[in-house]
């Protein structure tokens, strides 16, 4: 008997993160795998990145658009309250045995949330993480809490899981889902990217992507200012600017962002989305990546490239000696650009060995699914203060 595996994706981030595990599922003979495309993947705005789902072939369960033209807190709250009925439907049409969802953002709580009303299992992905300047560090705490199966990218972050009051048998260290693209990545050529997405690449290359953060060491708009200024300051180089996702204040940070890139034609190009393939080909060209993105912890760590974290949208994740951390002001934004040198190997020992998307798989189509499962909480033994 065959299992309804339903995964969740509602932006370009996660759909890159998920495609390998997409795919395993796919594959397996006796899984049905249910794709739910929601969020910014639906946007004309950002790039409508569904297409990138279509184009790999991957059969779409589910189309559920969520988000409107306001970008404000209370905006957010109204279209989050609306997207959990949203999921909720769609949920209870496809009735899946289980559901997978990656990561810390609004889109991912309202579903797990629609699932755990709807006593669906919810199986979460980058659990036990921290990122003290985002609200997403609460998110990802809440989706834990409605999660029944969990994959962790660290060891030390499955600690952080149970520690969260989850039974150790359900919460599996598999690695991160990054080392297995890096594993598998055919980058394109630099005459590749140039003829794909109109970029330049003739200098030493900044790749930037910044995404605003309310809890952040400064509010959005000034923190960007600071790296902008830091850009301007490092003339040797050409920066490629990515856009940012739909998050609080996104709006405000793009419409700068657009200035910035309108102002400096000679050295600054921008590009909407590059899909996986592109993005990762594009920071295995450039010299460094800049920004508060999770790629510069993540992603840039395991190619090997060095990276430039700006706030503390990612402060508390686990840094690569190939991470510098800059107080947030334009000049040591800008000293620390022109010091990052190229790293060899790349920091895969900090989440895992390739695999992430057999293993998960494997836990997905063999691991007990209770409809309604009950979660008893498990205690953690508190060390008595001296």
């Amino acid at each position: 008997m065959s299992r309804r595996i339903a995964v969740f994706t509602g932006t370009r981030a996660d759909y890159g993160l998920l495609r390998g595990l997409i795919r395993e599922l796919a594959d397996a003979p006796d899984v049905e795998l249910q794709l739910i495309v929601s969020g910014s993947h639906l946007s004309d705005a950002h790039g409508r990145t569904v297409q990138e789902i279509e184009r790999d072939g991957v059969p779409i369960a589910a189309s559920v658009p969520i988000w409107r033209d306001d970008d404000s807190a209370p905006a957010a709250t109204r279209d989050v309250g609306d997207a959990v009925g949203r999921y909720g439907a769609t949920l209870d049409t496809l009735s899946p045995d289980a559901l997978v969802v990656l990561g810390d953002r609004l889109e991912a709580l309202a579903v797990a949330l629609a699932a755990t009303i709807l006593g669906i299992p919810v199986a979460h992905v980058h659990g036990g993480e921290v990122t003290e300047g985002a609200l997403d560090e609460s998110l990802r705490h809440a989706i834990t809490k409605l999660s029944y199966l969990h994959f962790t990218s660290t060891a030390s972050h499955r600690d952080r899981v149970v520690q969260l009051g989850e039974e150790p048998d359900r919460v599996f260290f598999v690695g991160a889902p990054i080392v297995d693209a890096v594993a598998s990545l055919d980058i394109l050529s630099r005459d590749e990217l140039r003829d794909r997405f109109g970029i330049r690449l003739a200098r030493p290359t900044i790749l930037v992507t910044f995404h605003p953060a309310s809890a952040d060491v400064l509010p959005p708009l000034e923190l960007l200012e600071e790296l902008l200024g830091a850009l301007e300051a490092v003339t040797t180089h050409d920066v490629i600017v990515t856009g940012s996702n739909t998050d609080i204040g996104s709006n405000a940070v793009r419409e700068r962002i657009a200035r910035f890139v309108a102002e400096h034609p000679d050295r600054v190009d921008f590009v909407e989305s590059f899909g996986q393939l592109g993005y990762l080909s594009a920071m295995s060209a450039s010299a460094v990546v800049v920004g508060n993105s999770s790629s510069t912890v993540l992603e840039a760590p395991v190619i090997g490239v060095p990276s430039v974290l700006v706030g503390d949208r990612q402060r508390g994740r686990p840094l690569a000696a190939s991470v510098a951390t800059p107080a947030p002001g334009r000049e040591a934004i800008a000293t620390a650009i022109r010091e990052a040198r190229r790293v060899d190997g790349g920091a895969t020992e900090l989440f895992g060995t390739p695999g992430f998307a057999k293993r998960t798989a494997e836990i997905l189509r063999t691991h007990d699914l209770p409809r309604y499962p009950r979660k008893p909480f498990h205690d953690v033994p508190l060390r008595s203060s001296d």
